[in-house]
């Protein structure tokens, strides 16, 4: 029989019962730090065959010292019981918030089943039906969560390979040999994961800093978003090959700020006026945004575009100065006026482009 995994994601915890515990998109099972006991009564997992045979259940999780974690386990051919002499659903008694816990507990401690404790990779050797009934609880108060949580059934590669005579279920020598089973099919798991990884639209948002530095660009600081960070990596490679352009500074700060903003070069601050300019070099270039940046973000934003500029290049990063506004107490005298705009007209053989500027 083939290896099947069956991994627990929204859908089915959305169907399950839960005390105590939180959820997000991503399937992360959250403990209510509030709370001194948590619960989670998974919706049956059904192998689609009499007498299935269970393997293997595991998790990545995170406890406070605090905390105890119980695993609880029963298989049955049966989608049903009898309690109080009616047909029962199981799945409906157990995910049923009007039936006590103590009353799960007598089914999911019934003859047959299994109790862990402490453990998030665990055997199911000797659980055999249809149906796989799972019950996972957290005592005592604290920060933590569970995640990744997945069933196995089906083939044991490293057992297949000797005699039915060590096959014995529950005897020690099959438990040590699914210890380097196990071992082998996460690290297969993890391979096929790699195409994933490797995507960019689809991998962690942690592995993002990574790719980055791989294609020399320092991120660090909380500047970037994920999706702002996302679309960077994906275009670091265009980025690098125009890398010391106006072009790739504008490129970045389209990316980056996403508001209005201006890249000066040093003739063109001193053409305006600009008294500070008569310092800089023929190669400095100042950047205007309209966005307001807090001082960490003005420094995560300079670095960024610093690697990116000619080496002998200075950058300034200067914010556009507001506007005047006048309210309903100020008037204009007489010999007063307000500076217009001069607007500009071109024939149809004219235009302008990102990096001419008008003078008056």
């Amino acid at each position: 029989m083939e290896r099947t995994v069956y991994s627990i994601k929204m859908n089915r915890l959305k169907q399950s019962y839960g005390e105590g515990i939180m959820m997000d998109e991503d399937a992360v099972i959250y403990l209510d730090k509030n709370e001194p006991e948590h619960r989670l009564y998974l919706k049956s997992i059904d192998a689609a065959e009499e007498d299935a045979e269970w393997g293997r259940v595991s998790f990545s999780m995170q406890l406070s010292e605090e905390q105890v974690i119980y695993i609880y386990a029963f298989a049955s051919n049966d989608k049903s019981l009898v309690l109080d002499g009616e047909d029962v659903l199981i799945d409906r008694l157990l995910t049923s918030s009007n039936i006590s816990d103590d009353t799960k507990k007598i089914y999911m401690k019934q003859p047959g089943a299994l109790r862990f404790v402490g453990k998030n990779d665990i055997l199911l050797y000797g659980l055999k039906g249809r149906y796989l009934y799972l019950c996972i609880e957290v005592m005592g108060e604290g920060d933590g969560y569970i995640a990744g949580l997945k069933v196995e059934r089906g083939s044991d590669e490293f057992m297949d390979a000797f005699p039915e005579i060590y096959k014995e279920d529950n005897e020690f020598f099959r438990r040590y040999m699914t210890v380097f089973n196990s071992i082998y099919n996460d690290f297969y798991d993890n391979t096929d994961k790699l195409p994933k990884l490797l995507d960019l639209d689809k991998c962690p948002d942690m592995l993002l800093p990574v790719y980055a530095g791989w294609l020399g660009i320092d991120v660090q600081g909380d500047l970037l978003t994920p999706d702002t960070l996302r679309t960077l990596v994906r275009e670091a490679y265009s980025l690098n090959r125009m890398k010391g352009t106006k072009a790739c500074l504008k490129r970045i700060l389209e990316i980056v700020v996403k508001e209005q903003f201006l890249i000066l070069e040093s003739n063109q601050m001193k053409e305006y006026g600009d008294a500070k300019a008569e310092n800089d070099g023929v190669f400095d270039v100042t950047v205007l945004i309209k966005k307001q940046l807090k001082e960490a973000e003005r420094y995560q934003l300079t670095y960024l575009l610093e690697q990116f500029i000619p080496v002998r290049c200075r950058l300034k990063l200067e914010n556009f100065k507001d506007s005047g506004i006048m309210d309903s107490r100020i008037y204009l005298d007489m010999n007063a006026q307000v500076a217009g705009t001069e607007n500009a007209s071109l024939d149809d053989m004219m235009g302008l482009d990102n990096y001419i500027v008008l003078e008056e």
